[in-house]
């Protein structure tokens, strides 16, 4: 009697079917770990099964000749591939978003801001990461049962941390908690200037000078009173320097200009103190001693002078201690347009009645050459907080005379170029009737003396009286001068640099007609604003999760080929029909005993996992 259809099928296990029409076996585990598969029994059928353990021959045909698209989406990996490439996009997408803003303003869009859109970004690159790192560690589950018989309790314990690729997934996941946070760290903010295009920013510069005042009389050059306000206002203003600050308007409080080019005057001043020379000489009949602190030039003298009264118990002291001049033989600025001042006063001037007490040191005399010329300046003009200022980027001292019917101008022509302030061909001049005017004023104003008596001091001229030379005499010898120490000497330094500073201001903002090439400087207003920095070194984290979710996907694909088991990943499907011992009963709960071992293998081309 043949036997019927079920007796003829080889004995198997209980079975269900799953992808790629594979089936699944389990035994009891009482067989030994290292038993061939060839001598592996196959297990008794159980008795309520109905359903024949082989397929439809040409369903199975059918099957595994026309695989269905998910299946090779799920047999090649595509979903993973796809998502590491996903997530590797991601990655390029923050990097570029973020150097586009790097060191730039905050974007202002409409609906989102930039850390949200870099959060967004971050997330679905680590999620993708996460994925494929899922995937790959539940399929190197099944890879590590075709190995060798292992307990049956990994199916749901499967110990990944020791795995070699499962480890580096294990580990991919563990830092992508800090993924996001890394992220968020690239972008830091900080406050810097950009320019605004409504706001105003000129300041004030000129090129030509002329600066002669209201005519007085025939052949007389008066300084224009601009400057001479100005001049006065630098050394008996001693609480405000708006005398030498330029014109400048800058809406916005912070305002930058590119570098200008203008023409200024500059002082300079040499100690000649070694110079000095002294002369005594003695009135018998007075009993009066008479000392003359000169300096002794090639064609003439500039001389201080003190005397002492013998007879008198104090000993008093009177006569001209402090001494100005102009107009005299230069020592160090011979060849200036501008005659050089000198000046000879001890470095501190003590009252008369003290001069002749012997307990008090005597004065130390001091001499000093100062000279103000014109030059060129190029300079960057800037406004911080309200507060104006500049920064020198090149001075030019050469000028020549222009000679012409009727008189000589002196041009300066720098060879600088825009980088400079200097457009081709700019020419600086000082006309004739402006040098002519400023040298009348030196004259007038500086020279002179201060006498003292036992009663005080008393202010002399020395030069033609047009202008406040005796309040310049009061002023060295007795007064403060702005920015300037007590030392008498020293007090003419000051003073000069005031007038040099307080000229160059008048000589910028002058917009009268006489100079027709006075010009403002347009510059950019700034305002404040937030600008994004990145720090690209919290991106390692991001990028080593993402190595670590590739090497894992790369070594899965590579150990699942190896096997040539099939891509199960994380389903469920193939443990369904787990039974023990050939009967009814599955495992329920934590039921599943240490003992029980089963391994992955094929067989009659199925896999079958059994004991």
């Amino acid at each position: 009697m043949e036997p019927n259809a079920r007796e003829s099928e080889t004995p198997e296990s209980p079975v269900t079917r799953v992808n790629d029409s594979t089936e699944i076996t389990t035994q009891h585990a009482n067989q030994q770990e290292d038993t061939p598969q060839s001598q592996i029994p196959p297990a008794e059928p159980h008795p309520e099964v109905n359903e024949p353990l082989v397929s439809d021959p040409v369903k199975d045909k059918s099957n595994k000749t026309k695989p269905s698209i998910w299946k090779l989406i799920s047999k090649f990996f595509i979903w993973e591939v796809l998502a590491m490439l996903l997530s590797s996009g991601l990655l390029v997408a923050i990097v570029v978003v973020l150097a586009r803003y790097n060191n730039r303003p905050q974007p202002t869009w409409r609906l989102v801001s930039l850390n949200s859109v870099i959060s967004w970004l971050s997330t679905i690159s680590k999620g993708c990461v996460l994925f494929s790192v899922s995937e790959g560690i539940g399929q190197l589950k099944w890879v590590w049962f075709a190995r060798k018989s292992r307990p049956l309790m990994d199916l749901g314990t499967f110990d990944g941390a020791k795995r070699h690729f499962a480890a580096l997934g294990s580990v991919a996941v563990i830092l992508a908690i800090a993924f996001d946070p890394f992220v968020q760290n690239l972008i830091h903010y900080y406050p810097s200037l950009i320019a605004d295009p409504l706001g105003t920013a000129i300041v004030s510069s000129n090129s030509l000078l002329d600066a002669l005042g209201p005519p007085l009389d025939r052949g007389t050059y008066y300084l224009d009173p601009a400057i001479k306000a100005n001049i006065y206002n630098s050394l008996f203003d001693s609480e405000s320097s708006t005398w030498s600050t330029p014109r400048y308007t800058c809406s916005s409080g912070n305002c930058t200009w590119d570098p200008i080019a203008t023409i200024e005057m500059r002082a300079s001043c040499t100690n000649l103190t070694n110079q000095l020379q002294t002369k005594t000489s003695k009135n018998y009949n007075t009993s009066i001693t008479t000392t003359a602190v000169y300096l002794k030039g090639p064609t003439g003298n500039v001389s201080a002078n003190y005397q002492v009264d013998t007879k008198d118990t104090a000993h008093s002291m009177w006569g001209n201690p402090v001494i100005i001049a102009s107009n005299k033989p230069a020592f160090v600025y011979k060849d200036s347009m501008i005659d050089p001042i000198q000046i000879i006063a001890p470095d501190r001037l003590p009252a008369a009645e003290t001069w002749g007490d012997e307990t008090l040191p005597q004065p130390k005399w001091q001499a000093f050459e100062c000279n103000i010329a014109p030059v060129v300046r190029s300079f960057r003009a800037g406004v911080t907080r309200g507060e104006y200022h500049e920064e020198t980027l090149a001075i030019w001292t050469n000028g020549s005379y222009e000679s012409f019917v009727g008189g000589s101008n002196y041009n300066f022509k720098p060879p600088w170029g825009l980088d400079l302030g200097v457009e081709p061909n700019k020419q600086f001049t000082l006309t004739k009737r402006s040098i002519m005017s400023i040298r009348s004023f030196f004259t007038g104003f500086f020279p002179g003396g201060a006498e003292l008596t036992p009663f005080g001091f008393k202010f002399i001229e020395t030069g033609i009286s047009l202008y406040a030379s005796h309040d310049l005499m009061q002023l060295i010898a007795l007064s403060n001068i702005t920015n300037c120490t007590t030392r008498t000497t020293e007090k003419l330094h000051c003073a000069m640099d005031n007038v040099a500073l307080a000229m160059t201001k008048a000589i910028r903002d002058s917009n009268s007609s006489s100079s027709p090439n006075f010009t403002t400087t347009t510059g950019q207003a700034m305002i404040a604003t937030t600008h994004v920095t990145i720090h690209w070194q919290w991106i390692t984290l991001p990028v080593l999760v993402w190595l670590l979710g590739l090497i894992t996907l790369l070594g899965t694909m590579w150990k699942t080929r190896r096997a040539g088991i099939p891509t199960w990943k994380n389903e469920t499907m193939p443990i369904l029909s787990v039974y023990r011992d050939g009967s009814n009963e599955k495992p329920q709960g934590d039921q599943v005993l240490e003992t029980d071992r089963v391994r992955f293998y094929e067989s009659e081309g199925k896999m079958v996992l059994s004991g």
